[in-house]
């Protein structure tokens, strides 16, 4: 996905605020911890807190409609939930709906698709438990899942609604792997939607494939060519930078 530090990353370079479309249950734990304000609560991860400070409001049809018809720039993960709650041997692994709605729903406004991909975070992580395996827990498994389903609303409803996608946001146990790994991240040319799109869902079937194999094969290439990067690993980049007075570590050429 693409986590929160870029985001004031693509508003330096570029001036463009991606508001991005979060889980409701990002915003059930912000107001569940007493916090103020733009649902950040005391209580919240950072995580959660900066999409929020960014702009982040609850993914849904009407918070979509809303932002696309005042110009702004969405951030969308098409996978959900079901991406950010991965299982074992599922790293990088795409799981988007099969059907393309985001595309159609866009296509509305005229807007523009920037397919992108992004490698890194799950390559810091190392789970020693799953959401499978959780739940599979003697005793306390059961009471897990109860509860999680219990306080997770469901972020796609009527027309979206997708069982395979839905998860009970029983986030797997995880621990660092090491020093945390780099993050990279790929952009694909952009897409302009005809509003005519909104009415063929054969064509706007054809833009949504494209976008996918695109995340994707960006995502191939990322993990690839990262080797060439003397600054990927933690150990070396981050006495770098601490050097350099924060100073971004040079990264692999895209001339080679």
């Amino acid at each position: 996905p693409l986590t929160p530090p870029s985001l004031p990353q693509v508003y330096r370079e570029t001036g463009v605020l991606m508001r991005g479309l979060a889980h409701p249950a990002i915003f059930s734990s912000s107001r569940s911890s007493g916090g103020g304000g733009r649902g950040v609560g005391r209580g919240v991860g950072s995580f959660e807190a900066m999409l929020t400070e960014w702009g982040a409001v609850p993914v849904g049809p009407r918070n979509f409609h809303r932002l696309l018809s005042a110009g702004e720039s969405v951030l969308l993960f098409p996978g959900g939930a079901r991406e950010a709650a991965k299982l074992k041997g599922e790293a990088y692994k795409l799981f988007w709906p099969d059907r393309e709605e985001f595309v159609r729903f866009a296509a509305r406004f005229g807007a523009t698709i920037v397919p992108f991909a992004a490698v890194g975070c799950e390559d810091s992580l190392r789970l020693v438990l799953d959401a499978s395996e959780l739940a599979a827990l003697p005793l306390i498994g059961p009471a897990l899942t109860a509860r999680a389903r219990g306080s997770t609303p469901p972020a796609r409803r009527g027309v979206s609604a997708n069982a395979s996608l839905e998860t009970d946001f029983l986030l797997p146990l995880a621990v660092p792997s090491g020093p945390p790994d780099r993050m990279y991240f790929k952009f694909g040319a952009p897409i302009k939607l005809d509003p005519s799109l909104a009415s063929d869902r054969a064509a706007a079937d054809a833009i949504y494939r494209d976008v996918k194999a695109e995340v994707e094969a960006g995502i191939a290439w990322l993990r690839a060519e990262r080797a060439r990067d003397p600054y990927r690993g933690g150990a070396v980049r981050l006495p770098y930078e601490a050097v350099a007075g924060g100073r971004q570590a040079p990264t692999f050429s895209l001339d080679d």
